[in-house]
């Protein structure tokens, strides 16, 4: 049986990808592409029955995963529709829910996929912790958000941090920052030192 995307419009392709599953990055060929979604393909590893098990078993807490198809410049998440053995393949359909393409200002310029979390922490700034919300995080680094103005001179400078949903907490390198409106604060931090050595759940994706 075959799987199909839902949808009218499919483009058939043959593009690798990069999909973050059950803790590990799996190797993906893109079958066919609409715009709404994508069905691919992979190698299964420890056969059909143990591997379509341990995939429906790593969705049950959630249907959504990162997947990353560099020559598209297209990555972020998508939703597991249905995934089936075929052969020696697994195939499985995706819709896509939060996904970023954006060749001006290609994101994976970057040495890591950064994955969107929103999430609470607090950071250590002029003296006082002052709570923040993520708006994506890597295995390098993560970018948050302030609700107030705040400056910080020079640029490298190193503090104490916490992120809840991670319950990570540790020092970080502020590498950048900027005030996208009057009481608002984006900043870029750069991990130093962390209470795990790499955050738990968030996929490399690295350029090759």
């Amino acid at each position: 049986m075959i799987l199909e995307l839902p949808r009218s419009l499919r483009k058939d392709t043959h593009l690798q990808g990069l999909l973050f599953l059950n803790g590990e990055e799996r190797d993906i060929i893109v079958k066919n592409l609409s715009i709404t979604g994508l069905l691919a393909e992979m190698d299964q590893q420890k056969g059909a029955e143990k591997d379509i098990k341990d995939i429906f078993n790593a969705l049950r807490s959630s249907t959504l995963v990162d997947i990353f198809i560099p020559s598209m410049r297209l990555a972020g998440e998508m939703e597991v529709i249905r995934a089936e053995s075929e052969k020696d393949k697994i195939l499985i359909a995706f819709e896509f829910k939060s996904v970023a393409y954006d060749v001006d200002d290609f994101i994976y310029r970057r040495n890591t996929y950064r994955q969107r979390m929103p999430g609470t922490g607090r950071i250590l700034l002029h003296g006082a912790y002052r709570p923040f919300t993520a708006k994506n995080v890597s295995v390098e680094g993560l970018m948050i958000h302030l609700s107030e103005a705040v400056t910080v001179e020079p640029l490298g400078t190193k503090t104490a941090f916490e992120f809840e949903p991670l319950e990570m907490t540790g020092e970080a390198r502020i590498v950048w920052f900027e005030h996208p409106h009057p009481n608002e604060t984006l900043m870029g931090l750069c991990y130093v030192h962390l209470k795990y050595a790499e955050p738990k759940g968030i996929p490399r994706f690295a350029n090759r």
